[in-house]
């Protein structure tokens, strides 16, 4: 059992215990990463923090109102977006424009001499979901989009349910758009995860037949609602029949192939999978969960206004899992089909074997990525060379739901002459307004919009709701299609460490700040961990500048800082608890105001040097006192005595050793060092026989008690002696001999206190009267030690 203690003894030691704190803490905020959003939340602010600190320019001054601008080299120069704004405005009115305005862009983009300097794709970021007051318009503008052959049109889906009407039309807009450019079909992984939307709607079914391609432009908020990812794949779910829960057997099949499956509906509009084969088990289930959590739907057969029947239904639904526009236009840039498009949810999407055109020999070739620019000089001589790197596999990191991060680049864009811009913005009206007539041979060569992807959409405010907040800030629709659709371009994805690197870096950091607040002062260790944190913070940064890598901060970061004080406030409490050890323990052996100084500063255990004064008293002729009395009697004046001279003791601040029979052993000088000890002691000992002489005034004769007192001074070793187990605060050394030797000499020379020189050395200029007595031999000490009768004290025996 004693060592039982003792192991728990030790295991509750700070340095031992900080790290059993540390682990707690692990646990404790690994737990909060768990089953908590909170540091899910602080990511999402500490991402949007690195972007506002990565650099997109570097400029370089060169003279007053000069600058040079190093473009970024992981922005594709092949996005361009063709900005509806303020001159757009001045230029055609108010929006929306005419539709023939459309067809007018498209045809200053088609009509030109040299089709191989086409442009790879041109999206409108335009809705053309209700026909046009004039009817002409939309003729013109489906003709322009077919003879242009590179326009993709947007759908936008809907998370509610349309009426039946509504459905069929928009359902059979999209069903075009699928024939026309497919659809994705390679999707693995747990579907039921990714978003599902079961309303749409769709261009007019004339301009499905004329776009070349079609992608969802639904964008996917946060907490916050900023938008920090794209839904690249999104659910769109067509329902083809309603059935009656109570028809459903086990006969039922379901094309799986196309993506069929059964749902029902709860209390809260969302749409539940039926586990599909059915079983009978399956059907029971569903009859209990339906009439638990779902709401019947009621028929009125006769209109009478009372309900004939209820019952409950399920959906037999077809799922589609649509493309975002911008996965659908580098589906096209990489000379590939959705077809090709291999999706493992909660990995990636990827696209094998990707291509580029070059529009200089008007041929595929491998994909090239200009990961950093040559440098040259002002004559043009190459300074460094570029790097750059081939790219055979496009390698889409997504989540579960079938969404990417997105990448920004920077700033929102100024479409205004000179303003800044992250992306190249042109004006809307300065294509539109240039059109080139039916006569081929007046068309430009080219527009110099080579294999460029042409983006367009709203670019000033107020024209549509199209401002999204980012990272960045506010910015339209169309320049965070840009940014989605640069991320993919450029292979530049952000990239999440694994999970056990985040635990690891969590475990770590909860254990090194544990391991340094146990070991150093709080100031230095709060010092040492805001430093390790902001390290953190820099190398995580870095990484993300340069490396795309997110790593978790939040979580180690504020619990290293609540481990730091787990661990000083741990530390706080163990040390009061030592406090009040040491006063339990000293205070046995020294007075009440050297314990207090001794809680301000606590002495060190086990051995240690100290310059002290050691006393020793001894009763004379106790043999023949003792024989004279009854053993009561006998204790019962010895601890009479005992108390009075050990009070005396602790008056004067001296530190109780021992009793050895009647002697007594104590010193002064530790366990807090005393400059004065030598004083104090020798004023104790002229004290004790004041006070002895009054307590033999109350004793009868022959329980009268006559004592001897030496002192010596010198260096002495203080401590806790002993074993583990059983210990002792005793002090050793020569100087003790020789104080124990001086008790005894009284005898000889009819003495009762008896110091040493060196103990006279100390007090023989604080006013002591003393009567040198001899110099003496002592054993095992060659030369001899003069020794002194202490007589008493010219100012008295107070202290201060």
């Amino acid at each position: 059992m004693a060592r039982e203690g003792r192991n728990r003894s030790k295991i509750l030691n700070v340095k031992y215990f900080s790290l059993v704190l540390g682990l707690l803490f692990f646990f404790l905020f690994w737990g909060l990463t768990e089953v908590t959003s909170i540091f899910d939340h602080m990511e999402h602010k500490l991402l949007d923090l690195h972007f506002n600190l990565k650099t997109v320019f570097e400029q370089t001054r060169i003279q007053e109102g000069v600058t040079i601008e190093k473009r970024n080299p992981h922005i594709s120069p092949d996005i361009l977006i063709v900005g509806i704004d303020f001159n757009s405005l001045n230029a055609f009115g108010r929006w929306p424009f005419e539709r023939y305005r459309h067809a007018n862009l498209l045809d200053a983009f088609s009509r030109i001499k040299d089709q191989t300097q086409r442009e790879s794709a041109l999206f409108l970021d335009i809705f053309f979901i209700e026909p046009d007051n004039n009817a002409y318009d939309d003729v013109i503008l489906t003709e322009a989009i077919k003879n242009n052959g590179r326009v993709f049109t947007e759908t936008v889906l809907k998370k509610t349910p349309m009426a039946a009407n509504e459905a069929e039309e928009f359902f059979g807009r999209q069903q075009i758009l699928y024939d026309t450019y497919g659809e994705i079909s390679n999707v693995q992984g747990d579907t039921t995860r990714v978003v599902e939307y079961y309303g749409l709607q769709s261009p007019l079914k004339p301009y499905g037949r004329a776009s070349y391609g079609y992608g969802h432009a639904n964008f996917y908020d946060d907490y916050d609602k900023r938008y920090r990812r794209q839904q690249l794949i999104a659910k769109s779910c067509v329902e083809l029949e309603t059935l009656e829960v109570e028809d459903l057997t086990t006969s039922f099949t379901l094309n799986l192939e196309n993506q069929e499956r059964l749902a029902w509906v709860d209390k809260d509009g969302q749409y539940q999978t039926i586990e599909y084969p059915l079983t009978d088990k399956i059907i029971n289930q569903l009859k209990k969960d339906v009439q638990e959590k779902s709401a019947p739907r009621i028929e009125d057969s006769d209109k009478d206004g009372n309900p004939d029947r209820s019952f409950f239904v399920v959906y037999h639904l077809e799922d589609h899992f649509v493309p975002s526009i911008t996965l659908s236009l580098a589906v096209n840039y990489f000379n590939k089909e959705l077809s090709d498009l291999e999706v493992v949810l909660d990995e990636y999407i990827i696209l094998h074997d990707v291509e580029y055109f070059d529009s200089d020999t008007a041929q595929w070739g491998p994909y090239i990525i200009t990961d950093e620019f040559p440098e040259v000089d002002a004559e043009g001589n190459l300074l460094t060379e570029g790097k750059t790197r081939l790219v055979k596999d496009i390698k889409i990191p997504i989540d579960d739901r079938g969404q990417m991060l997105i990448n920004y680049m920077g700033l929102r864009s100024n479409s205004s002459r000179g303003g800044y811009q992250t992306y190249p913005v042109r004006s809307y009206s300065g294509y539109a307004s240039r059109v080139p007539g039916m006569d081929p041979s007046s068309w430009p060569r080219t527009k110099a919009v080579d294999n460029k992807i042409l983006m367009v959409g709203a670019f000033a405010q107020g024209i549509a709701d199209d401002e999204k907040t980012t990272p960045y800030g506010l910015m339209y629709g169309v320049e965070i299609h840009a940014n989605a659709l640069n991320t993919i371009l450029m292979d530049n994805f952000l990239l999440e460490v694994p999970y056990w690197i985040n635990t690891l870096i969590l475990f770590l950091s909860m254990m090194i700040i544990a391991f340094i607040t146990s070991r150093i002062g709080p100031g230095w260790s709060l010092i040492l961990t805001v430093f390790l944190i902001f390290a953190q913070f820099i190398v995580i940064s870095i990484l993300f500048e340069f490396k795309n890598l997110m790593i978790n901060f939040s979580a180690p970061g504020i619990g290293s800082f609540f481990i730091y004080i787990a661990v000083v406030l741990y530390r706080v409490i163990m040390e009061e608890s030592d406090k009040k050890r040491i006063k339990v323990m000293f205070g046995k052996y020294v007075s009440p105001v050297m314990v207090e100084r001794m809680m301000e500063t606590p002495p060190e255990l086990g051995g240690v040097d100290n310059d002290t004064t050691i006393f020793f008293s001894d009763i004379r002729s106790f043999t023949t006192l003792s024989e004279t009395m009854s053993p009561q009697e006998l204790v019962q004046l010895l601890n009479e005595y005992l108390t009075a001279m050990t009070d005396c003791i602790m008056d004067y601040r001296g530190t109780l050793d021992k009793y050895i029979g009647d002697a007594i052993m104590c010193f002064w000088g530790a366990p807090i060092p005393q400059e004065d000890h030598a004083l104090l002691s020798c004023k104790c000992a002229l004290k004790q026989m004041e006070i002895l002489d009054r307590l033999n005034l109350e004793w009868p004769p022959e329980k009268q008690i006559h004592i001897g007192i030496g002192l010596n001074s010198g260096i002495s070793t203080v401590g806790n002696m002993g074993s583990e187990g059983r210990m002792n605060y005793t002090v050793m050394g020569d100087h003790v001999n020789l104080a124990s030797r001086l008790e005894g000499i009284n005898k000889q020379y009819y003495t009762s206190i008896v110091i040493s020189e060196s103990t006279y050395d100390h007090i023989k200029d604080k006013g002591a009267i003393c009567r040198e007595l001899d110099d003496i031999r002592v054993k095992g000490k060659k030369k001899p030690v003069r020794i002194y009768e202490l007589i008493g004290f010219e100012d008295g025996l107070e202290i201060l």
